[in-house]
Formats: C-alpha cells, sequence, structure tokens
C-alpha cells in the first residue's frame, strides 16, 4: 500500500513531475484568465499584510484552543516565511533552537532538553531519522498551513511528549477554492566561503469530481554551498595535582569544513470527500537532508610533546615555564586527517485516513507506515602523522588567550633529546613530513521503520448536567531500528605524504591560524585510498551491530464539560511499552573474536493522568491552568544491548536496555490577553523530574556476560542511566501588536500604522541531584539543555505591500553533557572535561517582501548578520573546547500565487 522515498533521485523525478504538472494547469488558466479579463479596464491591487494575515489566524486558532499552545499559521495565501520549520518555529515564545552549522535544527521547549519535544504531522507522531531528538530542518515550511506547538499535554496525545509536541498541520485541498499555485524561487550568497545558496518550492492545489477529490501535490530544493572555519582545544587535563587550577589541553586542531547542504521534499495529499459526513484521504511526505562534507584537520597533539628539558606533557614538571593559556612544547606531533562526509537524513510518513459522523459521534481512523535512515557514510578518511623522531616534529607555542582564536604557530625542533631548542619558525604546515598512516572507508545507517494503527471518538453528550464531550480512543504501533556498518582499511602507501593529495587554492575561512596550509583534492584523495589494496572491499562490522524494537499500545479516555466561565478538560491516558534489543558481543576478549547474539526484553506499562482548566475571566482576557504527566524514554542506541568489554580495565561500554522513563509531572498557570491589534500572554509553569537519564559510570550489575574466570558483574558501566531527580521551573512572557490605533486616535500619518513588534522572554531554573558515583561525588546540576534566559525580539512594518522584519534572538548557555569529577583537597575537579556546555547564542535575521502584484511578491532575507560563532567550553567558559563559524547569508527572489 505504502511507497517509501529511499532515493533522492526518485525525489527529484517527483519534483519535476510536480513543476510539469503545475505550469501545465497554470498555462490552461492564464489562457481562461485571459478571456475572462478582456474587459476589465481597471485593476485595483491591495497590498497583503502577511504577519497580520498569519498572526490573525493563529491566534483564532490558539484562543479556540482547549490546552496551552502556541500556533503559527500561513498567511492568506499560505506562506510561511521560513526556509525549515525549526526556523518558524524558532519565532514563538518559549522557544529555543539549537543549530549545526549555522543551520536551525533542535527545538528546545521552555528551556528542556530537545528529545523532550517530539514531532506529529496532523496529529499523528512520527520517528525521527535520529531517533527521540526531533530534527526539524529536514521539514520545509512549505508543506505546512499550520504549526501548533502545544505545550500541556491532553490524553489525546502520546505521554513521551514531555516538554511539548510540534504539530504541523499540512494543506488541504479544500482550504482554498479551486484551483491553487503558489511557490518560490530565491538565490542568494553564503559569506563564508563565498558559495552559493538555492531556494525553491512548489504547491498544486484543486478540486475534481464535483468539488469531492482534493488534490494537493508538492515540492521543494533548497542548496547551500559553504565553508566552515572551526578549532578545538581538548581534552583538558590536570597535570599538577599540587595546583589542581592548571588544567592544560591535551590537544589543539583545526577543522577546515567545504560543505553542501541540500533539502528535498516532495509530498501529496488526496481527501475524498463522499458526502458531508464520511471522507477519506492519503498523504505522504517524504524529506531528505543530505550533507556533503569534505573536512581537512589538523591536530597538533601536545601531550605527546615535552618541555625543553625532555619531561613529558603530563609530568608535573611540564608546568615549569608553561601556562594552560600560553606556553612551548617541543616535538609535538602533527597528524592530519581528511575525511569526506556524503551523510543522508531521509524520512518517508504515508498515512491512510478517515473522519467520520454518525449523529452526535465523531469517529476518525488512521494507518500510518514510517520509514527514516539516518546514514553515516564516510566515502573516504586518510589519516598521516608526524614521525617518531622528535626533530621531525614542530615545537608548538599554542596561544589560548583569546577565548575566539585558540593559535598553534610552529617551529623547527633542534637540540638534544634532554635540552631541546626552539629552531626556526616554519609557515607551510606541509614542510613537517607527514607520511600515510590509515586509509579506510565506512558505509553507515541507522533505519527506523514504524507501523501505527490509531483510532478516535468524540461523542458529545451531557455530564452532571452540562454539556461535555467524551473523547476516548486507542494506538498500537510497533518501531523497529537498526544500526548496521560496513568498514573497508586500505593498505598503507609508503610514499603518500598529505601533500601528494593537496591542490593549490585560497583559504576560505577567515580565523587567525599560526600556519599556511593547502585544501586537499577529493579526487587525488579517492585516487589514494583506491590504490590501497583492501580500502574498496567492505566487510560487515559485527560489533556495529544492534537491532532494538518498540512496541506501544495506548488508550484514553477524557472529557471536556462546558461551563458558562470557560471548560474543563480531564482524562487519563495508559501506555504499554515492550522493548527488545539485540546485538552482538565479543566474549572472550583475551584471544580470538567470540561473538555471540545478546538479546533483550523489558516492559513497563505508564499511566497518565491530566486536567485543564480554561476560564474566561472576560471577553478578552483567558486564563490557563493545567497539571500534566508525562515520561521521556531513552533513546533507541542508548538502549541497544551491544557492550564492548574491557577485561584489562575492568569496564563494560554499550547501552541499557534497563534504564528507566525519565518521568514529569508538571503544572502550567497563563493568563491571555486578546484585543484586535494586541495581544499579551504571560505564566508559569513547573515540572516535577524523576529518574533523570544522564550518560554516566555505573556498576554493571547483570551477569548474562560473564565467562569462566571473568565475574563482570562487578565492572563499571558507562553508559545512559537514571541519574537522580529534579525539577525545571520557569516564566514566560510575550507581547504582540502594532501602534496602528493609536496612529489613528493621535490623527498622525497613516503610514506609521505599520509599525509593529513581537517579543518574548523565558526564564527558567532548573537542578538534577545527581547521585554519587564511582569518585564522583553526588552533586547538583541544572537539567540538560536548559538555558537561564531565552529571549526574542523583532521590530516589525507592514503597509502598502511592504512587509520588513528584524528579528533578534538570544539564549543564555545550556548544559550538552555531564562528565565525571573527583574531590581534591576538598575541591571538586572535572576528570577530563568534566561538563560540556554551549556558550550563549544570538542571532540577527532580516526579512523584507514587497507585494508587485496579486500574483507575485519579490523578498530578500539576510541570515546571521552579526556573523556570530557557536561555542562549547568544558567545566567553566575559561575553558573553550570549540568554537565555529558559518558567515553570514543572504538570498532574494520571488514567490508566486495564482
Amino acid at each position: 500500500m505504502f511507497t517509501t522515498f529511499k532515493n533522492r533521485n526518485l525525489m527529484a523525478v517527483t519534483l519535476l513531475a510536480t513543476t510539469a504538472l503545475a505550469s501545465t494547469l497554470t498555462v490552461a488558466t492564464a489562457s481562461a484568465d485571459a478571456a475572462a479579463d478582456e474587459d476589465v479596464t481597471e485593476v485595483t491591487v491591495t497590498g497583503r499584510r502577511p504577519i497580520a494575515e498569519s498572526e490573525a489566524s493563529a491566534l483564532k486558532a490558539q484562543r479556540a484552543s482547549d490546552s496551552l499552545v502556541s500556533i503559527i499559521a500561513a498567511d492568506d495565501v499560505g506562506d510561511l516565511p521560513d526556509q525549515n520549520i525549526a526556523f518558524a518555529v524558532g519565532r514563538l515564545p518559549g522557544v529555543a533552537i539549537e543549530r549545526d552549522q549555522g543551520q536551525a535544527r533542535y527545538v528546545n521547549l521552555r528551556g528542556a532538553p530537545n528529545y523532550w519535544t517530539t514531532l506529529s504531522f496532523d496529529g499523528l507522531s512520527v520517528v525521527s531519522p535520529e531517533g527521540r531528538a526531533s530534527r526539524f530542518d529536514n521539514i520545509p515550511s512549505a508543506i505546512a498551513s499550520q504549526i501548533s506547538v502545544q505545550k500541556a499535554l491532553v490524553p489525546s496525545m502520546p505521554g513521551d511528549a514531555v516538554a511539548g509536541n510540534v504539530d504541523i498541520r499540512t494543506r488541504r485541498a479544500f482550504d482554498y477554492n479551486g484551483q491553487k499555485i503558489t511557490g518560490k524561487l530565491a538565490a542568494g550568497r553564503v559569506e563564508l566561503g563565498e558559495g552559493n545558496e538555492y531556494d525553491s518550492s512548489l504547491v498544486y492545489s484543486n478540486i475534481f469530481l464535483d468539488g469531492k477529490l482534493g488534490v494537493v501535490v508538492q515540492g521543494s530544493y533548497y542548496k547551500r554551498e559553504m565553508a566552515t572555519e572551526n578549532w578545538e582545544t581538548d581534552p583538558y587535563l590536570t597535570v599538577n595535582a599540587a595546583d589542581i587550577r592548571k588544567r592544560f589541553a591535551q590537544e589543539t586542531k583545526n577543522k577546515h569544513y567545504r560543505l553542501i547542504r541540500e533539502n528535498y521534499s516532495a509530498s501529496t495529499r488526496l481527501d475524498y470527500k463522499f458526502n458531508d459526513n464520511h471522507q477519506v484521504f492519503f498523504s505522504t511526505i517524504n524529506t531528505v537532508f543530505h550533507d556533503d562534507e569534505l573536512r581537512d584537520q589538523f591536530i597538533f597533539q601536545l601531550n605527546q610533546g615535552t618541555n625543553a628539558a625532555g619531561q613529558s606533557y603530563t609530568s608535573t614538571n611540564f608546568v615549569t615555564g608553561n601556562d594552560p593559556k600560553f606556553g612551548t612544547v617541543y616535538g609535538a606531533r602533527i597528524s592530519a586527517r581528511v575525511t569526506y562526509r556524503d551523510n543522508d537524513d531521509r524520512m518517508s510518513t504515508n498515512t491512510f485516513g478517515g473522519e467520520h459522523k454518525f449523529g452526535k459521534l465523531d469517529a476518525s481512523w488512521r494507518l500510518n507506515y514510517t520509514w527514516a535512515d539516518n546514514t553515516g557514510d564516510n566515502p573516504l578518511e586518510i589519516r598521516f602523522q608526524s614521525p617518531s623522531t622528535f626533530t621531525a616534529r614542530p615545537t608548538v607555542v599554542y596561544d589560548f588567550r583569546d577565548g575566539d582564536s585558540n593559535i598553534a604557530t610552529l617551529y623547527r625542533t633542534t637540540g638534544t633529546t634532554s635540552a631541546r631548542t626552539q629552531g626556526a619558525q616554519v609557515q607551510n604546515v606541509e614542510d613537517f613530513a607527514m607520511p600515510m598512516s590509515q586509509a579506510t572507508r565506512q558505509n553507515a545507517s541507522e533505519t527506523t521503520e514504524a507501523y501505527t494503527a490509531k483510532v478516535d471518538f468524540d461523542y458529545e453528550t451531557e455530564l452532571f448536567g452540562r454539556e461535555t464531550k467524551i473523547e476516548f480512543g486507542g494506538l498500537y504501533t510497533m518501531r523497529e531500528k537498526k544500526n548496521e556498518v560496513f568498514n573497508g582499511t586500505g593498505a598503507l602507501s609508503t610514499t603518500a605524504t598529505y601533500s601528494s593529495i593537496a591542490q593549490n587554492g585560497d583559504y576560505l575561512g577567515e580565523q587567525r591560524l599560526g600556519y599556511t596550509f593547502r585544501y586537499t583534492d577529493r579526487q587525488k584523495a579517492y585516487d589514494l585510498l583506491n590504490s590501497s589494496a583492501g580500502a574498496n572491499n567492505l566487510v560487515y562490522s559485527i560489533p556495529d551491530y544492534w537491532n532494538v524494537g518498540e512496541d506501544i499500545a495506548a488508550g484514553y479516555l477524557m472529557a471536556t464539560t462546558q461551563f458558562d466561565w470557560g471548560n474543563v478538560v480531564y482524562g487519563a491516558r495508559v501506555e504499554q511499552i515492550k522493548n527488545t534489543g539485540k546485538a552482538y558481543v565479543d566474549f572472550d576478549t583475551s584471544s580470538a573474536l567470540n561473538y555471540r547474539l545478546v538479546e533483550t526484553e523489558s516492559d513497563e506499562t505508564l499511566f497518565y493522568p491530566s486536567i485543564h482548566l480554561n476560564w474566561n475571566v472576560s471577553d478578552d482576557l483567558k486564563a490557563r491552568f493545567g497539571v500534566t504527566t508525562s515520561a521521556s524514554r531513552a533513546d533507541y542506541d542508548d538502549m541497544r544491548p551491544n557492550f564492548t568489554i574491557d577485561d584489562t580495565l575492568d569496564e563494560i561500554t554499550g547501552g541499557n536496555p534497563d534504564a528507566k522513563p525519565e518521568k514529569q509531572v508538571g503544572f502550567d498557570a497563563y493568563l491571555e490577553w486578546y484585543q484586535p491589534n494586541t495581544f499579551i500572554s504571560a505564566g508559569l509553569f513547573y515540572k516535577d523530574i524523576t529518574d533523570v537519564l544522564l550518560r554516566r559510570k555505573v556498576t554493571f550489575g547483570r551477569t548474562d556476560l560473564n565467562t569462566p574466570g571473568f565475574d563482570r558483574s562487578t565492572y563499571g558501566y558507562n553508559t545512559v542511566d537514571n541519574g537522580g531527580d529534579g525539577y525545571l521551573q520557569g516564566a514566560e512572557i510575550y507581547y504582540s501588536g502594532n501602534i496602528s490605533p493609536w496612529v489613528q486616535d493621535a490623527g498622525l500619518p497613516t503610514w506609521m500604522e505599520g509599525f509593529g513588534a513581537k517579543a518574548s522572554a523565558t526564564f527558567t531554573q532548573s537542578e538534577v541531584k545527581l547521585l554519587a558515583v564511582g569518585t564522583s561525588p553526588a552533586r547538583n546540576i541544572n537539567v540538560q539543555g536548559s538555558s537561564d534566559a531565552i529571549y526574542n525580539v523583532q521590530a516589525t512594518y507592514e503597509k502598502y505591500g511592504l512587509t520588513v522584519r528584524l528579528a533578534y534572538q538570544y539564549r543564555t548557555p545550556w548544559g550538552q553533557s555531564v562528565g565525571d569529577y573527583t574531590t581534591v583537597g576538598g575541591a571538586l575537579v572535572p576528570s577530563g572535561n568534566g561538563d560540556i556546555f554551549w556558550d550563549a547564542d544570538e542571532e540577527v535575521d532580516f526579512s523584507a517582501r514587497y507585494q508587485v502584484n496579486k500574483n507575485f511578491e519579490v523578498f530578500f532575507d539576510g541570515s546571521n548578520l552579526t556573523n556570530q560563532g557557536a561555542k562549547r567550553y568544558a567545566d567553566s567558559v575559561g575553558n573553550p573546547i570549540e568554537f565555529e563559524k558559518f558567515g553570514r547569508r543572504f538570498v532574494g527572489g520571488v514567490r508566486f500565487n495564482f
């Protein structure tokens, strides 16, 4: 029944076919219109106001909602101005976004981790190619007529939406009168790397068979060529026990990216109305995110050098004459690495469903098949490194005093082993010998398949003498995710060096480097890899295989009872979850490989009651109160039972099939004030969290990996585990409005009526009480992914067909991962990097649109106008481990509507 989109070429053909169909219909329509317009002598064009149109539609739906939501609606011609769903959602109150290479990807709702936010299309949850953390950068805005960010759960929604759910309502032909064609064509420039940017979409909608059949066909294509400049300095080591404040970086590296990112999408929706009471539909939504990335890395391994006296980097004597921020390392090793990544994130979700009315009983049903694939292909990776002789290696003067520029300056190393000296400066890194050390090729894939059947009913009746809508239904879904890897390793060439695959050309970045280099030539790198015998013989990697299954049976019962002052929504949901896992484990690590298939199984039943009160305080003021429950399960790869055993260190690393869901009980209290030209909302929220999932080291505790002579139940276990309890609380305020009423009352010029603004601020406070593990003592941290503050400000102008928006987004630092700590001299000291944080993030964007006539609009967008980068740090902001910049982006084009 369902067709899975697994090929970009097929998607391209579909997009071309969509374009051809729409073009043919456009010609036919144009001919008819030309005949009809012969007698028209005057045409009046009324300027559209896309922001106002969208806001009015969104607030109407938001006000009618029976739970706490924020909504984005398309304007009257069906446009959402942002390229993808992540950018669009990021404009809403309480929403922060996480970027990758400067492109919005993940959504954080009200300071919660990104995997607490789920994704659905038309009310039906779908799996993301990456797992629990839903990706939004591969979903174009062209498919959506409305986006609802549901911040408070009701029983009809899945219980794993801890922070909330982003529901995308797709376009329907019956949303419009007859034939409709919309789209856009745009091109632009990426400042860093001077690459091109292209953005296009086309939507065709029409109604056939005397109003019974509605058809919507959509296609989109986005491409960006760019360079990225990046340095990384980590991990940090405490080399002097007498001075724990001095933490030295083990290595520093520069990553020089050249990349192309593409997004494809094609979707179709068919709606058929038998009559006013019965209709069915079929929809297919197919997306591809393609990452083509060629990366040149130069890694300066400081820990493999010494001080002038030849004392090792980890010796306490090394700190003499050196500071963590500035110093000299003699005979450090250079590792050069060329990596080509050709990765796809693909998703196809296909739904057959129906809506039916039987008097007071409404029924709807859905059958869905979703396929998602996250590939991790490295068609080539070649490594080079300095020889062992210290005089063949550089003396590196490292300068980390500027937090945005970590610089390694290179010199010759001379002298003797115990009396090393700094020679002449070397400008070109290729002047140091770097023979080939490794050549590999890898194909990897994480594939998820999900089958879902869902049915919902609602019945209008009376309960306790009050008008009440009873809703009930059930869902059954089967999901399976598997990981497979194929590796090929080539024989080393005795003559190949980094210089042998380099090409001439200018540096594409702007950061300060302590050396010069040449980018690699992709074809030369391929030729070298292909000449390395064995690299093309891909071998199935047994230890990388795993398979995780998840079956969910759910049912719910809820009611909405109306009162003179509003309504109450109450009920409960129950979910029974069964997980299975399979993986191969090498049980005999001391001799020959001894792989065995390990299988695991677990099940749990979760109960989710909730209640919401919606109080119409006055005609303009609405109060909302809600108590909700939910639970977030561990990601699929975190539940895998593939274990790596180290009998030397008495350690095991792998997934945790026994990880329990992290559960929450939430409370929301909000006020919403609706005016013709103004909307204001403010609220408080609180979530009590138990069994927080964290990556940490615990005791293994299981006996199924024991072999004669090895009791592995007592081994240290590096995994994801339930690490403690905590809370997340905060406040949120939002304003949207324009000054037209005040301009009119004051008798000011009418052109001033176009000014408006939107502003939101979210403030959060959180705490997780970590349990003591091994040498790491008990301590308190913030909820991972939570920022203390999130700000979103937009200044707008709409008048005479002109729409202008200047947007500013800012969020304070947030935690990415939890590390290990130990106590030294009464002080808490990181073991390695400790906790990892993303530093504060901000972005300024600009967009302008002008309506030329009723059919055409020109637009211009500028992104990341302040050229901000992204920075991570270890334990404290004084220990940065990564800084990356992406440059400004500019694009302009035309939107059309017929």
